[in-house]
């Protein structure tokens, strides 16, 4: 486990310590509704994650807050790299911004010690514009601790151009298997282009884990045999070795790369996978705004099993010490639900589940928006009424474990058998711990 990990959930878990320590007497039994007093202290404090481009529109958005309610807020922006290490600070030292972006790898880890608010004790927020799978995916151990900003998906990104040049035809993705999917890949490699680039992440592996009734993870530990993640390395371990994907080492150049330069987003790639809210990017990079979704493939040709999944892109939650929870409420209840918020954030943050705020935004989607809304539309009857389970306290950096293990697949250092089993022992002993 790395120093970096380490750290991030040492300070996380001191909040409780300093608390105490501070004789305040935990987070744990904290809302929005009895935390602090509800007289101003300064201006408001909003912490948020994006590049350049999200801080510019968010900012517009608290400003139209800021002129419609007079609630003065000092925005703290962040790259994803550094916020979590920073928010984990504040934490620590019971500092944390009152209203902040939250996301599903870490929800349960900051509610489970104490620190999130209870939304839906929270005054001044208005939660019934969204719907209930958006709700339970802000819940945990049955809590309201994060709304969602909008949903996405993850899918399978093709590019046209790539495959008419290799004259591969797209695939029926209602019915594609993962045999199918590793045979286009093989013909779609030629020269300097590859057939597949990209997965590799705790979505995808959720996804394939799904399709057989499984999961990445239970109430308190992992949902899945090891078998079957297994069978999910080997995967990517035959698909590179029969030329359709890249190699061990181009793997892991291309996901240390940015976005604009992975393979194929300069068009070295014709197929990968990211998430729904991407596409625009990706059209942008490739140069071609014809680049398309296509569903994941299955292991029964059926889309009804493909395991896919709605994920709420990002949460807007409350610190359970905020001295100004009504404050707080009244700032996240216009994110989520004022039409000016809407049309300025469009679908950056994901698909909204609320109508209103959808049809407010309409005059601002542009093309793509329309395509990712159209697709998520298209694939929502298909999809599993139960969502994947909450990653449990402590597990916040399973991504590393997947990744790391895959990596070592990938270059044959070990088995798929043996990663599977050292991989389990490692998510289950951060949990424990």
């Amino acid at each position: 486990m790395s120093g970096a990990r380490l750290s991030r959930r040492a300070l996380i878990g001191s909040a409780l310590s300093a608390a105490a320590v501070a004789g305040l007497g935990g987070f744990a039994g904290c809302s929005s509704g009895s935390s602090g007093s509800t007289g101003s202290t300064g201006p408001l404090r909003f912490t948020f994650w994006g590049p350049n481009f999200y801080q510019q529109f968010t900012k517009q958005m608290v400003d139209a807050f800021t002129a419609s309610s007079g609630v003065q807020v000092s925005v703290e922006p962040a790259e994803w790299s550094g916020y979590w290490d920073k928010l984990a600070t504040q934490t620590a030292a019971n500092d944390s911004p009152d209203v902040i972006n939250m996301d599903g790898k870490y929800i349960a880890e900051y509610a489970g010690r104490g620190a999130l608010a209870d939304l839906e004790s929270a005054a001044k927020l208005d939660v019934s514009g969204l719907s209930t799978a958006d709700l339970d995916a802000g819940r945990v151990d049955g809590k309201l601790y994060g709304v969602s900003t909008g949903s996405n998906a993850f899918a399978v990104l093709a590019n046209p151009s790539l495959f008419k040049e290799a004259g591969v035809d797209l695939p029926d993705d209602s019915t594609w298997t993962w045999e199918e999917y590793a045979e286009l890949g093989r013909q779609l490699s030629r020269g300097k282009v590859v057939g597949i680039s990209g997965g590799g992440t705790y979505a995808d592996l959720t996804i394939f884990l799904r399709q057989h009734g499984e999961d990445l993870f239970s109430a308190d530990g992992v949902g899945y045999q090891n078998e079957t993640l297994a069978a999910w390395f080997d995967g990517f371990l035959q698909r590179q070795k029969s030329g359709a994907a890249l190699s061990a080492a181009a793997s892991v150049e291309d996901a240390s790369v940015s976005l604009e330069q992975q393979a194929f987003s300069i068009n070295k790639a014709a197929m990968t996978w990211m998430w729904t809210n991407q596409l625009e990017s990706v059209r942008t990079a490739t140069g071609h705004d014809d680049v398309t979704l296509l569903r994941p493939p299955s292991s029964s040709g059926s889309a009804k099993e493909n395991g896919s999944f709605l994920k709420a892109s990002m949460y807007w939650s409350i610190s359970a010490r905020s001295k100004q929870p009504e404050q707080a409420a009244q700032l996240v209840n216009f994110l989520l639900n004022d039409p000016a918020a809407a049309k300025i954030q469009v679908c950056n943050r994901g698909v909204p589940s609320d109508p209103e705020m959808l049809a407010a935004m309409a005059e601002g989607l542009t093309a793509t928006d329309k395509d990712v809304i159209a697709f998520l539309k298209e694939i929502t009857p298909e999809l599993s009424p139960t969502s994947p389970a909450i990653q449990p306290v402590g597990a916040s950096d399973s991504q590393n474990s997947i990744t790391r293990y895959l990596t070592e697949v990938r270059f044959e250092r070990l088995t798929p058998a043996d990663a599977a089993a050292k991989m389990t022992n490692e998510i289950t002993g951060m949990i424990a711990s």
